[in-house]
């Protein structure tokens, strides 16, 4: 099965790319290990949690934005090119 059939099973695709779901945490960090290694995808994974804003950010590929833990708040850095 695709990376689509498999996510659509877990999620509701909100825009093309662009998934939402409520799952458990044993099925988020299964499902962020098929992005990293299995389809090896540029992915951004926002989820709730236990710390002082609420949620977690991960970030696998894409270069162009970083996600910075600046005292407990993530932040998005985003590199220009320098022309």
């Amino acid at each position: 099965m695709g990376l689509k059939g498999e996510m659509s099973r877990l999620a509701i695709e909100f825009k093309a790319g662009v998934f939402v779901a409520n799952i458990n945490a044993r099925v988020r960090d299964k499902l962020w290990q098929r992005v990293k290694v299995k389809w090896n995808l540029d992915a951004l994974m926002i989820f709730t949690t236990n710390n002082e804003q609420g949620y977690e950010v991960r970030k696998n590929g894409d270069p162009s934005r970083d996600i910075v833990d600046c005292e407990g708040v993530f932040l998005t850095h985003l590199y220009k090119d320098e022309k």
